[in-house]
């Protein structure tokens, strides 16, 4: 099965496996945060692989959200939460937006689809070209070379009522590339349904990312998590990136 094809025989049981994010918590850092370094005059932000509004619920209250995510059945459970926000159907990797934003964010380890390094560096020059001179980009990157555990078992379960659920992977780097086979697991009114969820995540050295953000023009801080401090690597947090895109770009 492809991996949008269970996104979409799925999409229904996302909030409940990843209840346990810190939606609230992130959004307050990311609304501080911006305040902080935005040298742009608007707000409007551009949430990029939105899933189902997890964030841009609590986003909404400071900025004129904008989502878009890959997957009609995440964007439809999202306008049902959210109808005074527009999202629309789009892929990062083939951006095409008429409009330019104060911000775009990218959350929860949506940029690690991309796989390689090119792949991303010209990821990174749709989201500069759609940012406004002075505008931010923020994101995480759920994995990194650094904080890469080889072997690791990750596990995500969740019940509710007479629904059961479970995804289990077990970490395995190839050339850079976690071939994330999840099997997922879901028992509701005491029927199992069996998948394999295949993600191709793409782990990269840190500092090859902070790297291309400067190349294009970004100034750029690595925090550690979404706390106001900066990344260490040593305490296996995820590094949260915040670049500034340059009023002038250097020639």
């Amino acid at each position: 099965m492809g991996e949008q094809e269970l996104y979409r025989k799925y999409a229904q049981y996302y909030d409940l496996i990843y209840d346990w994010m810190d939606y609230p918590g992130e959004s307050e850092f990311i609304t501080e945060i911006v305040a902080l370094n935005k040298k742009s005059d608007g707000l409007e932000l551009l949430d990029v692989a939105c899933g189902t509004g997890g964030h841009a619920q609590y986003l909404k209250d400071s900025f004129n959200v904008m989502g878009v995510d890959l997957n009609p059945e995440m964007l439809e459970i999202a306008r049902k939460k959210l109808p005074d926000v527009n999202f629309v159907q789009g892929d990062m990797k083939n951006l095409k937006l008429n409009k330019k934003f104060d911000f775009v964010v990218c959350l929860f380890s949506a940029i690690n689809y991309n796989s390689n390094l090119q792949e991303l560096r010209e990821t990174f020059e749709r989201f500069y070209n759609i940012l406004k001179p002075g505008g931010v980009l923020l994101f995480d990157l759920g994995f990194c070379l650094e904080n890469w555990d080889e072997g690791r078992m990750l596990v995500d379960a969740a019940v509710e009522g007479d629904l059961q659920l479970a995804r289990i992977c077990q970490s395995r780097l190839q050339n850079r590339v976690f071939n994330a086979n999840f099997v997922f697991l879901v028992k509701n009114d005491g029927v199992m349904d069996f998948e394999i969820d295949q993600h191709f995540i793409g782990v990269f050295p840190t500092k090859d990312v902070k790297n291309i953000l400067e190349e294009l023009g970004m100034e750029c801080h690595i925090h550690q998590g979404y706390q106001d401090q900066p990344w260490d690597p040593e305490k296996n947090e995820r590094p949260v990136f915040v670049c500034v895109k340059k009023l002038r770009r250097c020639l």
